[in-house]
């Protein structure tokens, strides 16, 4: 999910902090509101991100499903051949004959192999996971540290003492709003 996360926090506790220093002067501070993800969402640089991010997962994903079919192929073969072999013992009076205990013990290793095999492609999964969020991570940094600035500039210029993301707003004044004025200055 493209969120801002680390802005919303920041957001936050600044509005908490505004409060309480508000209670404490005379002066009421101005304050602006930006939908940080509407931002990230619209702007040349976030769709890009974006885009890249989604051709990697859909090829993480693809190479996961392709190894997940395989081995669910393998199982499907294994638990075959182990109804094949209950099958046979029970043909033989239920008592497995040399032959069909050491089928029985390749089976076994086989099954063995398996569950290694399984247990390696979820740490596989998990595995992939992280590197997705980490490169979720590194693609929208930048972009991020770009709308920090722009936001910055813009609160600046127009006498805003403070910037809060909209998810943390409940009500804003239509004129309180820079979505628009940043996305304009990034760059749709």
């Amino acid at each position: 999910m493209w969120k801002i996360q680390k802005l919303t926090v920041i957001t936050l506790v600044s509005a908490f902090v505004v409060s309480a220093a508000s209670h404490a002067s005379a002066a009421t501070p101005s304050i602006a509101v930006v939908d940080l993800q509407k931002v990230l969402l619209s702007t040349k640089a976030g769709k890009a991100a974006k885009a890249k991010f989604e051709r990697l997962q859909k090829r993480k994903r693809k190479q996961l499903k392709r190894r997940g079919n395989e081995l669910k192929s393998q199982m499907k073969k294994l638990m075959a051949e182990r109804q094949q072999l209950e099958k046979m013992v029970r043909a033989n009076g239920g008592k497995p004959s040399g032959e069909l205990q050491q089928r029985a013990q390749i089976w076994a290793q086989k099954a063995q192999t398996m569950q290694k095999e399984e247990l390696l492609f979820q740490k596989t999964q998990q595995k992939a996971l992280a590197d997705l969020a980490k490169k979720e991570v590194q693609l929208l940094k930048p972009i991020e540290n770009k709308i920090r600035d722009t936001v910055a500039k813009i609160a600046k210029a127009r006498g805003f003492d403070m910037v809060v993301n909209r998810v943390a707003v409940v009500y804003s004044a239509a004129n309180a709003d820079i979505t628009d004025v940043v996305i304009s200055k990034m760059g749709r």
